[in-house]
């Protein structure tokens, strides 16, 4: 059965009645692939749709549970503008937009060392707030980015 779903065409399509944030979702009923559209960051599902035809191998659900150790996916490039995150979605083609702190603490905590941990951190001393206030932030703001295909699990999970 496995070397039949990898070998089989992938069909991926929007899903205007399954919804994240008020925006439809992309999955394929083929693999488990499936995200939810940004509506800022990405023009419309077709880029999405042909992106995942063209790389099957890439398909994660980020419709999932957060994992515990997430990564930057190579297809996202970002860098910091002042206090800001800056970010782009190769697949698609949308614009780049700007992302708040909180964001940015969450990329740079991830690029580090997969966790959330660091980001926790510096939003604890940034806005002086209890850590358990800061963790439930953090952990909003990444399964958001997570759930529009900004972050993926880390490798080996």
């Amino acid at each position: 059965m496995n070397a039949y779903r990898t070998a089989a065409l992938h069909r991926p399509a929007a899903d205007y009645d399954r919804r994240f944030d008020g925006q439809p979702v992309v999955h394929c009923p083929d693999c488990h692939w499936a995200q939810a559209l940004d509506k800022n960051l990405h023009e419309g599902p077709w880029a999405l749709i042909y992106w995942h035809r063209d790389h099957p191998d890439e398909a994660v659900d980020h419709l999932a549970v957060l994992p515990d150790r997430l990564a930057v996916p190579s297809y996202v490039r970002w860098f910091a503008q002042g206090h800001w995150l800056a970010i782009e979605d190769q697949r698609s083609e949308g614009p780049g937009i700007l992302y708040g702190t909180e964001c940015l603490e969450i990329f740079q905590s991830v690029s580090a060392d997969g966790d959330l941990e660091r980001a926790v951190l510096a939003n604890t001393h940034r806005r002086y707030v209890f850590p358990s206030t800061a963790r439930a932030d953090i952990e909003a703001a990444a399964s958001d980015l997570f759930r529009t295909g900004l972050l993926r699990p880390a490798r080996g999970l």
